[in-house]
Formats: C-alpha cells, structure tokens, sequence
C-alpha cells in the first residue's frame, strides 16, 4: 500500500505541474493533496513489521519500536438540530450534519509533526489543518501550511472543544480564519507568543494578487495553580485587501474587505448584520483577550476592534465583544494549558453550565457603511459523557437593529448537538 500512495503522489505533482495556469486555486488543493499522499507513503515506507497498534481515548495509533515514527488516525462528526421562535423574519427550523471531518497526524524522526485535516461540512470537500511542524525543542516550533492564524482565542480553538455550539458572532466576523502561512510559536512557564506571515486559504479563485497578513498573538498567565487561573493577552493583524479581478479594458477592480456573522446558529445560514467596505487597501485588527477562574467557575472575554484604510471615502471602523461564564456543577475545577494559552477541555463525565453575551457593530455612520448591530444571550449546557462523546443544549436570544437584514428585530431559538470524535 505504501509504494501505491507514493506513485499516486507522485503522479497528481506531474499533473499539477502540466497545468497552464499553476497559480489557480485548485492547484493550491492538488498540491496539498499529493503532500497527504507523499506523507502517508513515506512513514509507511518503514518496514511494517515493526509497527505497534494502540488505541487511546478511541484513536487509532500506529508507531515504529523504536520511537522514530508515529501514524494515528480519528475524526469527528457534529449532528445539530435548532428550532426558531420567529419575529419579521421567517427562520428556517430543522436538523444538520453540521460537520465531518476526518483527520492524519504522523510523528516523524520525533523532531517533525504533520496534520491532515478534511472537513465534508455542507457536502464539499475543504482542507482545514494540512501543515508540516518542525519542533526546534519542547517549548517552540516552526510550522508551514494551512492552519489558523494565531489571533484570540476562540479563532485559535477547535471547535471540537469551544464551549458554545457556534462562535460568538464578534469572532465570525472578525476572525481571519485559515489561511496558507509559516508561523513561530514559544512559550514558557507564564508566557506564550506566536506570529506569522499568511497569504490567502485555499479557496480564492479570483483573478490578481491575493492579501497578505502579518499576524500574532501574545499572551502572560501569571497565575496558573490551585487555587485560580488568570490570564491576559492580545493580538494583532495587519492584512491587504485581495484581489477583486479585472474589467473588460484589463483594469483591476476596486478591492473590498468583507465583516459578516450569522445569529449565533448556523442551520439558519443567512447573516443579519453584514459590512462590505468597498475601495479597501489594508486592514489592521486588534484583539484583547481575558481568561479568569477560581475552582470550578471560569470566565472569558474578548475584545476585537477592526479598520479599514479606503482608497477612496473615510476609513471605516467596527467592534465587537463578548464574555461568557462558565461553572463546572459536576467534574471537579478547570486547568489551564500553556502551550495553547486557554483553558482544557473538561474531563470525561463533567457537566458544565453556560452563558454567554455578545454585542458586534458593524455600523460606521463617517464612513457612510451601516452593517448593522446585533446582541445576542445565550444560555445552555454541555455534559461531556465521556473522552469521545459529549451533548450540548443552548437558549439563545438575538436582538437586531434597523440596519440588519431585514431591519429591527428579536427572536429566540433552541439548539441542540450530539458530538462524536474518535
């Protein structure tokens, strides 16, 4: 099987290559796909007696006696059902696959990491995490790919362990999201830091030169024991507008930079509050962030204010925030992880109760760009039933102004997820 996922690699980088036009998106994803192949064949190259089975927390795992190489498989599946409680808009009630994802990971020489990470959302096939690690030592690396910029700390975090169902509407706005890109990250006992240089994801398809991004995250957690957690941070992004194509005499188009969020659900897909900043050269963001807990009570917030630079009219400026509480009735007290700057996944069995506000504004009136204001509460809980298994249920209630989709309106709903991994 080994030297067949070689050849195929090998055969899609031929084809890739006899393209007329390299620089196309769906190259960016032949390319990915054959680094997949290439990997997998290679660590399989190693002679397959030596290999060791193992299963921990439901994951597949495959190593080498003697250390030098690792292999391991899993994946996950969100199925959400949601009911609206109406208001102007007529909302879509019903149920989801909300994603799928199926996920590699190998170990290598034990100084090189490598994630392959494809998610089936929607039904289409799109590359979350494919990225090469190179661990210079136990506290820092280098890593090459496509993966999220390091900006806060939801967008930095999976979702298989965020808290809520769906992201504060502040962060689906602002967030940068995954983008192809080399970063350095370190951190120590208090400290963390990460910055990177990014260009576009995978799926830009427009004619011109893509953006580019410098960004980076910091953050200091100078109580970290038993009895409490504290933690400070901040982030920043600097980003060019992409390329919007060309008109018919050859000219670029003007560039545009896009703020948009849904009502803190996803089954109903539309977005009520929406921005796009047309005449945009860059964009700059920054983001404050806060993590505090005292035994089994924890409490996080974020705060991201972003700005565009226009070509042409007044720059325009938007902000939004949110803080959520959360308190484990059952499953002892929340722990912190340095090395991702934010707060571990409860442990199997616990069962933790939720709320959470959120205000985003998408309103520049100097600007002349009325995106809309939403406010948003939600209230719920997760039961983490065990390592793989985990039940969420959420009561959320959206307040929108007069510059929302469908003008000034409030409505409920309730959501529901059962989560496997493995």
């Amino acid at each position: 099987m080994n030297n067949l996922l070689l050849i195929y690699g090998f055969k899609i980088l031929h084809l890739a290559s006899k393209t007329n036009n390299p620089k196309q998106p769906i190259m960016k994803k032949y390319y990915l796909f054959a680094f997949c192949l290439l990997l997998t064949g290679s660590l399989f190259a190693q002679n397959s007696n030596d290999l060791k089975l193992s299963v921990n927390k439901g994951s597949i795992k495959m190593a080498t006696e003697d250390g030098q190489f690792s292999f391991g498989m899993g994946g996950r599946v969100y199925m959400d059902a949601a009911s609206y409680f109406d208001d102007k808009t007529d909302l879509g009630s019903g149920t989801e696959i909300r994603d799928i994802r199926l996920l590699m990971k190998a170990d290598l020489w034990k100084k090189w990491n490598a994630k392959i990470n494809i998610g089936f959302a929607d039904g289409s096939v799109s590359l979350k995490d494919v990225w090469l690690m190179y661990k210079i030592n136990k506290n820092s690396f280098v890593r090459a790919g496509h993966f999220l910029e390091p900006f806060g700390i939801e967008q930095t975090e999976s979702s298989k362990t965020t808290k809520f169902m769906h992201a504060a509407s502040t962060v689906e706005a602002f967030r940068p999201g995954r983008n192809l890109g080399i970063s350095y990250a370190t951190w120590g006992k208090q400290v963390f830091w990460e910055a990177g240089l990014f260009g576009s994801d995978t799926n830009n398809k427009t004619a011109g030169d893509e953006g580019y991004g410098l960004t980076s995250r910091f953050a200091f957690a100078p109580v970290q024991n038993e009895s409490g957690i504290f933690h400070v941070g901040m982030s920043g992004i600097y980003r060019t507008a992409d390329a919007a194509g060309f008109n018919e005499l050859g000219e670029e188009n003007p560039k545009s930079i896009r703020y948009r969020s849904r009502a803190a659900t996803h089954i109903e897909k539309r977005r009520f509050i929406d921005a796009k900043v047309g005449n945009a050269d860059h964009q700059t963001k920054i983001g404050f962030e806060m993590i505090a807990a005292t035994g089994a009570v924890s409490l996080q917030t974020e705060y991201i204010n972003a700005n565009v630079s226009r070509n042409i009219g007044e720059d325009y400026t938007a902000n939004g925030w949110y803080t959520q509480l959360a308190w484990l009735v059952k499953g002892g007290n929340y722990k912190y992880k340095m090395k991702s700057a934010r707060l571990a996944k409860p442990g199997p069995g616990s069962v933790e109760l939720l709320a959470r506000y959120n205000q985003t504004d998408l309103n520049d009136s100097g600007a002349m760009i009325m995106g809309g204001k939403q406010k948003d509460i939600t209230i719920g809980g997760t039961w983490y039933v065990n390592h793989n298994i985990l039940v969420k249920f959420h009561f959320t209630n959206v307040d929108l102004d007069e510059n929302a989709l469908n003008g000034e309106e409030n409505f409920n709903m309730i959501q529901t997820r059962l989560q496997f991994s493995f």
